[in-house]
């Protein structure tokens, strides 16, 4: 019993993918440029899932855009820019049905810190957590502007 449990604990880790092993500070790692992060980033939509089914899409000219499904006559929109330190924020808005018209509330600032390893691979850090996740081969960060439709669709039932 006890071998088996192992086997089945080695096969776990030899499947998952290397980007859902998170990892203390990347060895080497240094402060990345704006440009990379950015280049990481930019037209992307990093998925949330957890009561949210939706996500946030950073656009060029550093438009941010978000909308979750369980508030599908919502959306935030706002900009999202990269430090000197590595920091990539985004800063929402966020607009809602009120009385025939939009009404709204700024959003509070979020960030992510990077670093960059020793081959430049960009990894990143959530606030409040030690661990470190790469950037590259995150699957719920994917290329195109995944919610545009429904984005549209609430904006234009705003009037925004």
């Amino acid at each position: 019993m006890f071998r088996r449990k192992t086997w089945i604990v080695r096969v776990f880790f030899a499947v998952l993918p290397v980007s859902a092993i998170a990892e203390p500070l990347p060895n080497g790692a240094k402060t990345p440029t704006a440009a990379q992060v950015m280049s990481a980033y930019i037209g992307k939509t990093a998925i949330w899932d957890e009561g949210c089914e939706g996500g946030i899409y950073f656009g060029p000219n550093n438009q941010a855009r978000a909308w979750c499904a369980q508030e599908s006559e919502s959306l935030g929109a706002g900009e999202w820019t990269v430090d000197a330190y590595g920091r990539m924020c985004h800063d929402l808005t966020w607009y809602w049905p009120n009385n025939g018209r939009a009404g709204s509330s700024p959003g509070e600032a979020s960030c992510i810190q990077h670093v960059a390893d020793r081959f430049g691979r960009i990894w990143r850090s959530y606030p409040g957590q030690t661990e470190w996740w790469p950037v590259k081969g995150d699957a719920t960060l994917v290329r195109g502007y995944t919610y545009r439709e429904q984005i549209m669709t609430t904006k234009k039932k705003l009037g925004i």
